[in-house]
């Protein structure tokens, strides 16, 4: 049998999701955790049309929001901290141990600080001397 690894610079979902199984696969094996599952909350118009969410995975005791966007017209009206407070709720659900959430110095950084997230470390190097930021919100310390 012969393998070739090959680029792919718009990967299908199914394609990506092998991945994933396969890594579910292996934690289900060594450590007996259950599969991650995908979560997503939208705002939508009148039309149905998406003006804004977030979107992530939650997985071994964590829910990591991978995804949040709101569109320009809706900023400053709340729907970002909403958005955040229903993932929370999912993670409390969950019985998740925190909630984990990465960002650039250009975008959100004093938004989740205000929702209570710490910086657990920035890394450096981006771009145009940009940092991203790590951050968490221990969830078993609010029950």
């Amino acid at each position: 049998m012969k393998y070739t690894i090959s680029y792919d610079p718009a990967p299908e979902h199914n394609d990506t999701k092998i991945i994933w199984q396969g890594i579910s696969e292996h934690a289900k094996k060594v450590r007996g955790f259950p599969p991650g599952k995908p979560f997503a909350f939208f705002i939508r118009d009148d039309l149905h049309q998406i003006k804004g969410g977030c979107s992530g995975y939650i997985y071994y005791g964590c829910l990591y929001v991978d995804l949040l966007w709101i569109d320009e017209t809706l900023r400053g009206m709340q729907y970002g901290s909403q958005l955040m407070k229903d993932a929370e709720q999912l993670a409390q659900d969950g019985h998740c141990n925190f909630i984990a959430v990465n960002t650039m110095d250009f975008e959100a950084l004093e938004f989740y600080k205000k929702l209570g997230f710490t910086v657990e470390f920035e890394r450096k190097g981006f771009d145009k001397n940009s940092s991203m930021y790590f951050l968490r919100k221990d969830l078993h310390l609010l029950k």
